[in-house]
């Protein structure tokens, strides 16, 4: 920590000594090394605890991200600091090492996109660019209009050779999902990449410490790993990815009391020491067309005792899975059509009992261990999307199909035994000041029936939104979203049918020097269950008025009704107002404050504001001090289950980017 810090504070002093070779910042120019990045200090403290919450009343997080490119070269860095950190919990705490070739493609895109919104600005792009079009229509007519094509390609071949590599840059900022990397002759011939970056460009991604890698969906995605990963796609034509480390430690079990309650008891789960191995490999671009294999290997300890527990007990477990992935375009940046299927072989139980026979192949049986707790399943997805821009389409449509004992043990809160489609369709009218929309989506469990039933979902909706020029805005959505289930069984059978409707409009005007805006919601949901006790319905409607002066003050009001009602419960009635002001002094320093008042008659009152304080120091700090006061007051509710309290909240972040 201390280190990071030096160094970074080390490096904000550089230019002050007027060291050319060194850069700070997106701006820095053509310096040898230049360091980007960003920081943010957080803190915070409080008089009580959160509601059923597990973060401490009082904490602090510091974040740095810092990229140093040497010559060319970029290495970056993420470190995180929280005293949120427990040894009795899964880690918070993370840094990492990377050097990312895409963050380099980054920087050049954006410079070869500021070149060529220069050079279009520009007299002679102006003049260039008329003469290539006048080119291109006359040769077209070719046959009607000799003299004319013959006078433009005298022009046009003068400075041909530079308006083409600019028209490579349009094309690839017009073009979806294309890269630098296809473009570089044209860059370099601009001076726009140096050699070493040309080089760069093309070396694999590397991770090192702690990882969130992505492989697929299906297979490993979002997890943190403790380890390394690497990732190569040279000339988006062959691609290889690996990573290797572990994805959670070993935790002993810790039982322990809420500090805001004795009622509720929180119990810490003890997990397993669990590791991964992972890689993919295939042909094309990773977000472009492609034909890719991936594998993922993740174990427990096997030598960890299981984990019991009151309800249940906790196995060390290890999961193989393998996929195939493609993505083609056969339209190319409109229509593409892109599938994954995979399939797992999950042991539950690394001390479950072995068993020998002749049904299944030694190989099988050596790779889930012989274990008479194993079990295999398989999911799949496939979509596809159309964008046209010339008629303002996109329409997309996606069937995902995981198994019950499909097990992906990188995906977090990966939901199984689910087969949904989706489709969405959005289309633009009249210049895009009218948009239409619409969507569905079905979802259906028990894929092999071992429940009592099976549920299906069904939600849809459809939305419209006219933004004409010099009128008001009108947004309109209506959506129903139904649930069943079809147990024979009344005990098990329901019929759950909601209903939202939302409409807003709203208009930003001026009044002499003053600018303003008014905004308008009305919204209303409604809730039938095959228990008419459990009925309820929503209906809210709030007002928006905001005012902006000459001078550096703008104010914010807002007042709103909701109506609760409800067939098994009181009816209820909730005023709502809040309002809001920002100051700014100078470049410096601003002010910013708000109240925020909720009356409820039946169940209670709430009532909060807070004070806040921003100031900026050029390229050094952006310091922002908040103080919060919440008074809520329940009827009902103890205190000890989340009713009546008073809270304080004070909140320090000093961050920046450069």
């Amino acid at each position: 920590m201390r280190i990071v810090t030096a160094v970074v504070l080390y490096c904000i002093a550089l230019p002050a000594y007027g060291q050319s070779w060194f850069g700070l910042g997106s701006r820095a120019g053509d310096a040898p090394v230049v360091l980007t990045g960003s920081y943010r200090i957080l803190g915070q403290s409080s008089n009580r605890q959160g509601t059923f919450q597990e973060k401490p009343p009082d904490f602090a997080r510091a974040e740095f991200t810092p990229t140093m490119i040497l010559f060319g070269i970029p290495v970056s860095a993420t470190l995180l600091y929280s005293t949120e950190q427990r040894d009795i919990r899964q880690e918070i705490n993370a840094f990492s090492l990377n050097l990312d070739p895409e963050m380099l493609q980054r920087i050049v895109e954006q410079r070869a996109f500021k070149a060529l919104e220069l050079f279009m600005a520009s007299d002679s792009g102006t003049i260039v660019h008329q003469a290539m079009d006048v080119y291109d229509s006359a040769h077209v007519v070719a046959d009607s209009a000799e003299m004319l094509v013959d006078s433009a390609r005298v022009f046009a071949g003068q400075v041909s050779s530079r308006v083409e590599q600019f028209r490579k840059l349009e094309q690839m900022r017009s073009t979806s999902g294309s890269s630098p990397l296809e473009y570089v002759d044209a860059l370099e011939s601009l001076g726009l990449v140096s050699a070493t970056e040309r080089t760069m460009m093309w070396l694999p991604k590397v991770g090192f410490g702690t990882i969130f890698p992505t492989l697929t969906p299906l297979t490993v995605s979002g997890t943190r790993v403790e380890g390394t990963s690497i990732e190569w796609n040279p000339g988006k034509v062959f691609f290889i990815s690996a990573l290797k480390g572990t994805t959670q430690r070993p935790l002993a079990r810790a039982d322990g009391l809420r500090i805001d309650t004795a009622i509720y008891t929180n119990l810490d789960n003890a997990d397993f020491g669990r590791s991964i191995t992972g890689a993919r490999l295939g042909f094309g671009a990773k977000d472009g067309p492609h034909w890719m294999f991936t594998g993922v290997y993740t174990t427990d300890d096997a030598t960890a005792a299981p984990i019991r527990d009151s309800l249940s007990i906790s196995t060390p477990q290890r999961n193989v899975l393998t996929s195939m992935d493609f993505r083609v375009e056969p339209i190319k940046g409109i229509w593409t059509i892109a599938a994954e299927v995979a399939g797992s072989i999950t042991v539950g139980d690394l001390h479950a009992p072995k068993f020998s026979t002749d049904q299944l192949p030694r190989f099988i049986l050596d790779l889930i261990d012989s274990s008479s707790s194993a079990y295999a399943d398989w999911a799949g997805t496939a979509s596809t999307s159309l964008s046209i821009a010339s008629t303002g389409t996109r329409l997309s449509g996606v069937v995902r199909r995981v198994g019950t004992g499909y097990r992906a043990l990188g995906v977090p809160n990966m939901r199984v035994d689910v087969l949904r489609y989706d489709a969405k369709l959005d289309q633009a009218l009249f210049k895009r000041q009218l948009s239409l929309g619409v969507f569905v989506r079905r979802d259906q469990d028990n894929l092999i029936p071992l429940k009592r039933a099976t549920t299906l979902t069904t939600s849809m909706g459809a939305n419209m939104n006219i933004s004409i020029r010099h009128l008001p805005y009108v947004r309109l959505s209506y959506m129903p979203f139904v649930q069943e289930s079809d147990a024979t069984d009344s005990v098990y059978a329901y019929a759950n049918r909601t209903t939202m409707w939302t409409s807003a409009t709203g208009y930003s005007y001026r009044i002499g020097d003053l600018s303003a805006s008014t905004h308008l919601t009305y919204s209303r949901q409604e809730t039938a269950t095959s228990v008419a006790s459990t009925d309820y319905s929503v209906t809210s409607a709030t007002g928006n008025q905001s005012i902006s002066f000459v001078f550096p003050l703008s104010l914010n009001l807002g007042l709103g009704i909701i109506q609760q009602t409800s067939a098994s419960t009181e009816d209820a009635t909730i005023i709502t107002g809040d309002g809001s002001f920002a100051y700014s002094f100078d470049d410096v320093l601003s002010a910013n404050g708000g109240l925020t008042l909720a009356f409820d008659k039946t169940y209670g009152d709430r009532v909060g504001f807070q004070l806040g304080i921003t100031a900026h120091f050029e390229d050094i700090a952006d310091i922002d001090l908040r103080a919060e006061r919440s008074i809520f007051d329940e009827r009902f509710t103890p205190a000890v289950l989340g009713g009546s309290y008073q809270e304080s909240v004070f909140r320090v972040v000093i961050s920046k980017t450069w």
